[in-house]
Formats: C-alpha cells, sequence, structure tokens
C-alpha cells in the first residue's frame, strides 16, 4: 500500500447523481478537480494541514477531500471494520517493533494512510491496515494522528445494499471460524455479525492470519553470505499488485487459508517430513493475551511453512470459498529461487463508479 506520500497524486472526483453522458463536461469538470486537488496537496505538503475527519463526515459530496486526519481518539469513534478477525501474533510484533513509545506509534502512522469507505451511519469503513489499527489501539497512544484515504462515498445506501456492494468491490471479508475452533477452515458470516464499533478487544484471533504475514519476513543466512541480497529472500511469497497496480484485497487471509488447509491435509505438501516439522513448530507458538506472545516462537513456525510455500504445487492451488478469498494464491514463488528486492508498492483500491459517485484518477 502506498505512503502517505506516495498517495499524494493528483486525482479527479467526480461527483453526480447521474452518470453524466456529456464528455466535454466531464473533462473540464475533471481538470478543475485535478487543479484542485494539486492545490490540496501543495496546501498539504507545505504544512497547511489535513482537514479533521469529524468536520468532513457529514459533508456534500462534492466537497470532500480525498484525505483527512484526526487523533486517535477522535477517529476511533467513527471508524467501522470491514473483517472480524486479525492475527494477534502478527499485531504483537507489530507492537513490539512500531509502536514501543508514543513518538514511535507516530512515526509509523505518519508512514500509514488508512484507506477506507464512507458508508452508511456516516462512518469510515476500513478496507485495509486492520492490524495497524488494533496495534495502535492497543498501545494506548490515543493522541497520535492518523490519515485516512476517502476512496468513495456510500453515505447513502441501505444497509443491506451497501454491505452487498462492498462485497462485490472486495472490500469486506465475512469469513471466521466458530469460537475454539482456530484451525477448521473459516467459513463465510453475516454481515450484521460484524461489530459496529472499533476496538482490539472485538477482533477474533486468527492464528494463520498472523503465520501469512511472518512468513513474509523469515530470514535466511543464505540471503546475504551467498546471494548478497536482504536476509528475506527465501520468503513464501511476493506481495503482487493487480493489472492495475492496485493491491489485491485480503491477499494474506488467501494465503492463510491455503496454510490452514494444508496443516489439516497432509497431501498438500511436497514431503511428509516438512508437514511433520511444521506441525511440531505450530503445536509450540505462544498463545497468549495480547501484549504478551512471544512472537519468536511463532517466527520458528513461519520458517517451517516455506517449504510448503515454494512447493511446485503450491501454484496449482486453488481457494474456491467466493468473495475476496476466490482464486489462485498471488505472488507464487516456485522453487528455492531467491527474491530479489523488496515486494512492490501498490496503490490504494478503486472504486467502481456508481450512480452516487464516478472516480478518475490520473497518472
Amino acid at each position: 500500500m502506498r505512503s502517505i506520500a506516495d498517495a499524494f497524486a493528483p486525482r479527479c472526483i467526480l461527483y453526480s447523481p447521474v452518470l453524466v453522458s456529456c464528455t466535454s463536461f466531464v473533462l473540464s469538470f475533471c481538470m478543475t478537480k485535478q487543479a484542485d486537488a494539486w492545490v490540496e496537496n501543495l496546501n498539504l505538503l507545505s504544512g497547511g494541514g489535513l482537514l479533521n475527519c469529524d468536520d468532513i463526515i457529514d459533508a456534500d459530496a462534492g466537497t470532500l477531500p480525498s484525505f483527512c486526519s484526526n487523533k486517535w481518539k477522535n477517529l476511533k469513534p467513527l471508524i467501522r471494520q470491514t473483517q472480524p478477525d486479525v492475527g494477534y501474533a502478527w499485531v504483537q510484533r507489530k507492537l513490539d517493533n512500531s509502536f514501543d513509545k508514543e513518538s514511535d506509534a507516530q512515526d509509523e502512522m505518519d508512514e500509514t494512510s488508512i484507506p477506507a469507505v464512507l458508508g452508511p451511519g456516516a462512518n469510515f469503513y476500513i478496507v485495509d491496515h486492520h492490524h495497524t489499527l488494533v496495534a495502535l489501539d492497543k498501545s494506548g497512544y490515543d493522541d497520535t494522528k492518523v490519515t485516512v484515504e476517502i476512496l468513495c462515498d456510500y453515505r447513502e445506501m441501505e444497509e443491506e445494499a451497501f454491505w452487498l456492494t462492498l462485497e462485490a468491490e472486495n472490500f469486506v471479508y465475512p469469513y471466521s471460524r466458530p469460537a475454539g475452533e482456530d484451525d477448521s477452515l473459516p467459513t463465510k458470516i453475516d454481515f450484521k455479525d460484524l461489530p459496529t464499533d472499533f476496538s482490539h478487544k472485538n477482533f477474533n484471533d486468527d492464528h494463520w492470519r498472523s503465520l501469512s504475514s511472518f512468513v513474509r519476513k523469515t530470514s535466511n543466512n543464505t540471503c546475504e553470505d551467498v546471494y548478497h541480497l536482504d536476509d528475506t529472500c527465501m520468503r513464501c511469497f511476493v506481495r503482487e499488485c493487480d493489472k492495475s497496480g492496485k493491491g489485491i484485497p485480503f491477499f494474506e487471509f488467501r494465503w492463510a487459508y491455503y496454510m490452514n488447509d494444508a496443516f489439516n491435509n497432509g497431501d498438500l505438501w511436497g514431503g511428509d517430513d516438512d508437514y511433520k516439522s511444521f506441525v511440531k513448530a505450530y503445536k509450540d507458538v505462544d498463545i497468549d493475551k495480547l501484549g504478551k506472545i512471544k512472537t519468536s516462537t511463532w517466527e520458528e513456525a513461519a520458517e517451517g511453512l516455506i517449504p510448503l510455500c515454494r512447493w511446485e504445487g503450491t501454484g496449482s492451488y486453488e481457494v474456491k470459498l467466493g468473495g475476496a478469498l476466490e482464486g489462485s494464491l498471488p505472488g507464487v514463488v516456485a522453487g528455492w529461487n531467491p527474491i530479489k528486492g523488496d515486494d512492490p508498492e501498490c496503490d490504494s483500491p478503486a472504486c467502481t463508479p456508481t450512480n452516487q459517485q464516478t472516480r478518475l484518477d490520473f497518472i
């Protein structure tokens, strides 16, 4: 996902109750909005500051800015989650690495913009960075300023139509596991079962979602000693952007599903020894309250998943659960070839034009 600085590219957002057929009018209006965006972005970069999110939540569609900002304690009541689970161990890693001090928390959030959809009840429905916000919420640094990127405006939609639209856009992950069944495969839940207020206490713990992040950070000495590359060159997979350069929604959950399935089905592995080795490591992971988890045990378990990730059969695996989970695994790297360089920076996802808003991005 883009950093805040990268996200400040000029764009045109057209708001209209009907689709406009007059091309010249659209282009003229669009160029005006593009110029406005340049002025807005120059103002931001020169220290002019962002509008407060709670000040624009009821603004007319045509006057909505691309970004807004608030202290977390003021923004939190306006935030709604679009997934029921996070990986506690991965949140713990974020807490340990980026939220140890209040200044660390602000540095982390200064590098991150939270993509969100404006929806019913005049709330921001976030479509990415749940783990980061859960870590911030758990840290207690409520005065940390958070930047929100407004993707689209669906405030006028009825509740049912809104959730169906988010599902069609792959902006919601309505899957979870029954309590106490941490290793069963996730199944679909009702949208009404998603919490209506944002708190780190409202998320279930998804062990496999944690592992799907840890496998992206596994280190290997041969990367530096033999290949002279970053020590994560033998990581599980590459984070891919889609063909338009935008992020693939919930791609980590797709990998998490595969790993979960492979834990329950040893035939998905390339070798029985690798499977047994991972099972042993997984049974030793530290499952504790958020804030007390020893992430080193999760790192060890993640290393045991690398043979599964790199096995040639992984590229043919298909998740057939529907919605955001449907499809093959993005970013598969078959064999033991090192990955050169960092993962690409993907743009924020975009909304499909509706009768409420048409959004054009200028590149």
